[in-house]
């Protein structure tokens, strides 16, 4: 045992140092895809493992072992310690199982009153999302260049095995420490998690993520949560913050606002003041038209929420989405971040975020008793509150100009969902294939509209489709059909007719004095898509 000890202090003090070099820069401005989940385990995102529990591989033929100890150590590597004695006379044998010696290894962690087994069956390098995969060589797992990976399964009392990660590459990391339901990284060095990677089904050039969590993409983003290009602390304050915009989650709670494949670029505060002049960041990024999103931090308390949103943020984020209005914490409410000067925020742990915002507000107007328009094109209504100015409301914007239409005859009903852009990137209706289906933006002479799931406009009289900017009359896309299996939120979005002819409603539930005609498909549900994820 003493040998064993000794090893292993020699393994750790290497570890240690390595880990504890002084931060750097920021890492350069990334771009990628946000997600919905934080492990990307679906089932089982809840679980924390316990070091503790560890049961390792079955020793060698005639070797007489200790319990074993499963450590932590620098770059998100976890190893199995054990003390064994073979031969005779008995000989001190020390066990360390590291990679591709803990398959077959099991741990045990609570789960929904029970417990769950988790057992890795096959580990490999990690395959960053980022760049090349680097040999997994004992320098550069030291050094924190390479890391493993394992494919695990999980079975608890009443099911069978199945696997720890359903979709993405099907691989986990390992990352130290715990998480709350909210999502919030809780330091606790006796407990663990697996964090799924995403797989690309795009190009090397042209990267396309599936599945997978934002844990283990912020990991590959350069922002882990340990000590490395920080110190320990600002590291995990970074990755905490990585998390909560990369699943756009402004209330910090857990819960996504956003689509899961939704392109994104991100940076930190100096590279996007740098981009930008006069103290602002830009408006937007890239040859695409990545729109700023939001400037990311992180309180005193330790609570990540916007520091702002920008504008196109506003106009597209949905009033049923997680948290908007009252329930939103911003430290700045009354100006969007294109406006805010954030010059004397340039040494402070801030992430800026940029997205393409595939998702849109689909929100439901009135004129009338009769008169209905479902639409994406609305403007943002700012109102006055004690504390300054805040959204709470939207404007009909049927021109598609951007401003309020006036004068404002029709008033909002409620805001049905998210819905898929007509803006859609083709490489992402190409992926969604026929779990996707177009909004046909229709209307008639005399001041009606009927948006519906026919090119045609159902064949009524005297509608016609009516383009907006080049859009050729599609409002955007709905999901045609759901996964049965999926526990994800299902909300049908429905064609209604009145009783006086040539007029139509589209909505969620049955306006007052319509009549049901079909379902026209599914709107994607906030952090839990029908179907498949982007």
């Amino acid at each position: 045992m003493r040998a064993s000890h000794q090893t292993w202090k020699r393994w750790l003090l290497g570890s240690v140092m390595l880990a504890s070099l002084g931060a750097g820069a920021e890492p350069p401005p990334t771009n990628s895809a946000q997600g919905t989940q934080l492990h990307g385990t679906e089932r089982f995102e809840s679980i924390n493992i316990p070091l503790a529990s560890v049961e390792p591989s079955p020793p060698p033929a005639g070797a007489q072992c200790s319990t074993a100890k499963a450590l932590m150590l620098a770059g998100g590597r976890v190893m199995v310690v054990q003390g064994c004695t073979t031969g005779n006379p008995p000989a001190s044998t020390p066990r360390f199982l590291d990679g591709p010696g803990l398959v077959k290894t099991t741990f045990h962690a609570p789960f929904e009153g029970r417990t769950v087994k988790l057992v890795i069956e096959e580990a490999r390098c990690h395959e960053d999302i980022t760049g090349p995969t680097a040999a997994c060589t004992p320098e550069l797992l030291a050094s924190g260049a390479a890391r493993w990976e394992f494919r695990v399964t999980a079975s608890t009392d009443d099911r069978q095995p199945v696997p720890l990660c359903p979709s993405g590459s099907g691989f986990a990391l390992v990352v130290p420490h715990a998480w709350s339901a909210g999502g919030e990284l809780t330091p606790n060095p006796d407990y663990f998690t697996f964090a799924c990677a995403p797989r690309n089904e795009g190009t090397a050039t042209q990267p396309f993520f599936v599945g997978g969590g934002v844990i283990a993409k912020c990991i590959d983003w350069g922002y882990p949560p340990w000590a490395g290009a920080y110190p320990e602390a600002t590291a995990r304050d970074y990755h905490q913050l990585c998390t909560r915009m990369a699943m756009a989650d402004y209330c910090g709670e857990g819960r996504s606002n956003t689509l899961d494949g939704t392109p994104l670029t991100f940076m930190g505060i100096q590279n996007a003041l740098a981009r930008g002049s006069d103290g602002h960041v830009p408006q937007t990024q890239g040859r695409e038209g990545y729109a700023l999103e939001a400037v990311w931090q992180m309180s005193e308390c330790g609570a990540v929420r916007p520091l702002c949103l920008g504008k196109k943020r506003w106009d597209s984020l949905a009033l049923e989405a997680t948290c908007v209005n009252r329930a939103l914490d911003l430290h700045v409410r009354t100006r969007p971040c294109e406006d805010y000067n954030l010059a004397a925020a340039s040494d402070q742990t801030l992430l800026v975020s940029y997205s393409l915002f595939i998702d849109q507000a689909l929100v439901t107007f009135k004129r009338g008793d009769t008169g209905f328009v479902t639409t994406t094109s609305v403007a943002v209504e700012v109102t006055e509150h004690a504390w300054g100015q805040d959204v709470s409301a939207y404007d009909v914007d049927l021109n598609g100009d951007g401003l309020a239409d006036e004068p404002a005859s029709f008033v909002p009903v409620r805001m049905e969902g998210p819905l898929l852009s007509a803006k859609l990137p083709a490489a992402h209706k190409k992926s969604m294939g026929a779990f996707i289906k177009p909004l046909y933006r229709c209307a008639n002479s005399v001041g009606r509209y009927l948006l519906t799931d026919s090119a045609s406009c159902d064949g009524v009289s005297g509608y016609s489709l009516r383009a907006l900017n080049g859009d050729l009359g599609i409002e955007g896309y709905l999901y045609s059909a759901v996964d049965t299996t999926s526990t994800g939120q299902r909300r049908p979005l429905k064609l209604w007719r009145h009783s006086m002819p040539g007029v139509f409603a589209t909505s969620t539930e049955a306006p007052s004095g319509f009549t049901f005609v079909r379902d026209l498909g599914y709107l994607p549900a906030v952090g839990q898509l029908p179907g498949r994820d982007l």
